[in-house]
């Protein structure tokens, strides 16, 4: 009896291979393609596994990959269909609502806050040893917090291993911000200088000199650097060689106390705090926009931008809405320094910095996975991460990683990204363009309108969008296009220099490995989620023979 039941297991076995062979080794081979970012061979081989004798239980993922391929290639009638089609067997999963959300282009800006929890604290002062004395700028590089002691003239590296670089200038810093694309540290000091550093502090560049008491405040997407000299009641933008761009005059404006500045989408944020207002401007245009006042209370001495939210920060609470959270443990906030839902502010009065975690409505986080690899007995998945409410993010402790379902402890690193460069493509390159490249496109304001129908193809093919135009003028969803994609607004004149940038620029990828776990199915899927987001998961697909050819 043994015997005929293991004849029958093999039998099975065998037909089941025959059966199910010609539509797995398909499938096998559109993943390839997809990898190697060819849409239309993806397409051609996918549909011809659809054609073929599919086991029920993978027929879903199929639809669901097809629709991903449709979307790539900006076939957003026959995404919809295949979305249809993978709903109607078993319902809703998977990357569904992260899929239907690109092709429907239903993002938003407006993400309301629960709640401000304190996390922890870095402190100055540490079982009787000094290790900063006076903190007035925190930024955030990869995973690890950096501190500017303005007292000493250092910058301490908080992470795995905790580091001292001396910034080597005979001049009290002012303030210190992390360009990610230009991977450089900027810190401005008293004596009218702006110094580059490289992340190892090991190489340091001046930019500038002769500043009016400069404090560097912020960067932007187009790697432009914003300065305010508080001796000149000025702020100033250069671009990323340090030739300047725009002065924005707040003498005239009678502005007399200005604090610090944020840029988003090209728009730039400045905190007045003679009339109690943050003014915007257009960088673009240099015009002035309509002022945001701050809320009722004590003063607010900083800001974060969150989406549509600001966030105004004093010695002791934030503001958001009109609705006060309290600084736990916080006796004054000279500045801050907001990444994702990671929130610290430098407390000079209790020389220390601290954490806070912030629990929004909806996280506006999603990943978008780019590619597999496997090697050396590792899975390797090649990603971004999109902020729908702000700049892309440098700390990531809310990843979550699942190989069919279940999760996987993995190893997270950054890896250098190729990047192409178009000039005014139309409309059938952005369906060709590779998604292993960042693709960066130089359009008019005028074809925004156009692009918004396909904002799923941007960002599957992970193309950011460069604007000549003013963002006063466009429509919430066209800016919002424009955030999605990681681009900004420039002028006619900067082309050339945005190209000279981009050749400087460092882009990176995300990847996360982990060891190749046995596989359970014949289609086996990895699925990448961040923090509280459980909705906008995105998942790709494999099979045995993606593991063993590659």
């Amino acid at each position: 009896m043994r015997i005929k039941l293991s004849l029958f297991f093999v039998l099975f076995l065998l037909l089941s291979a025959s059966v199910f062979g010609s539509y797995l080794d398909n499938f096998s081979a559109s993943i390839n393609a997809w990898n190697d970012s060819d849409v239309n061979g993806a397409l051609s081989l996918v549909n011809m596994s659809l054609s073929s004798t599919i086991n029920v239980a993978n027929v879903s993922d199929l639809w669901y990959f097809r629709a991903r391929l449709d979307i790539m290639d900006g076939n957003m009638s026959d995404a919809k269909d295949a979305l249809q089609n993978a709903v109607s067997i078993f319902g809703p999963s998977k990357n569904y609502f992260l899929l239907t959300s690109l092709m429907d282009a239903s993002f938003t800006a407006f993400t309301p806050v629960v709640s401000i929890k304190k996390a922890d604290s870095i402190y100055g002062v540490y079982s009787g040893n000094e290790i900063f004395y006076s903190p007035v700028s925190v930024t955030i590089s990869k995973n690890d917090y950096y501190v500017l002691d303005a007292a000493n003239r250092n910058v301490l590296e908080f992470g795995q291993n905790q580091s001292v670089y001396s910034l080597d200038v005979n001049s009290t810093p002012t303030a210190m911000i992390y360009s990610t694309l230009n991977d450089l540290f900027y810190i401005s000091f008293q004596n009218g200088d702006l110094y580059t550093y490289s992340p190892d502090f090991k190489e340091k560049h001046l930019l500038l000199s002769s500043l009016y008491y400069p404090v560097v405040l912020c960067d932007d997407s187009a790697g432009r650097i914003y300065v305010g000299e508080y001796g000149k009641d000025a702020v100033d933008i250069f671009e990323n060689n340090g030739t300047p761009f725009r002065t924005f005059d707040l003498f005239s404006k009678q502005v007399q106390i200005f604090s610090y500045g944020r840029v988003s989408d090209g728009i730039f944020y400045l905190m007045d705090l003679t009339s109690k207002t943050i003014l915007r401007f257009d960088v673009v245009t240099g015009l002035q926009m309509s002022s945001i006042p701050f809320p009722s209370g004590p003063l607010f001495y900083s800001f974060e931008l969150l989406g549509n939210n600001l966030i105004f920060l004093n010695s002791e609470s934030a503001n958001i809405g009109g609705v006060n959270f309290n600084l736990e443990g916080s006796q004054s906030v000279f500045s801050s320094f907001l990444n994702g839902r990671t929130l610290l502010t430098a407390d000079p009065f209790k020389d220390r910095v601290n954490i806070y975690n912030l629990t929004l409505n909806s996280d506006p986080i999603f990943p978008v996975i780019d590619s597999l690899k496997f090697r050396n007995g590792k899975v390797f998945v090649y990603f971004r991460l999109i902020n729908t409410v702000g700049r892309p993010l440098r700390y990531l402790p809310d990843l979550i990683v699942k190989n069919d379902g279940f999760l996987v402890p993995f190893s997270l690193s950054y890896g250098d990204q190729r990047v192409s460069v178009y000039e005014f493509p139309t409309l059938a390159d952005f369906f060709k363009m590779n998604k292993n490249v960042k693709n960066i496109a130089i359009i008019k304001e005028n074809y925004l309108p156009t692009l918004v129908n396909y904002e799923g193809t941007l960002i599957l093919n992970d193309v950011s969008l460069y604007v000549i135009g003013s963002p006063s003028t466009l429509t919430d969803k066209e800016r919002m296009l424009v955030h999605l994609t990681g681009g900004t607004f420039i002028t006619d004149s900067e082309i050339q220099d945005l190209k000279s940038f981009v050749d400087r620029a460092k882009f990176e990828e995300l990847i996360v490995s982990y060891p190749m776990p046995i596989s359970l199915n014949q289609i086996n899927d990895i699925s990448i989620s961040y923090g509280a987001n459980t909705k906008m998961v995105d998942t790709v697909y494999y099979t045995d023979q993606n593991m063993i050819s590659k």
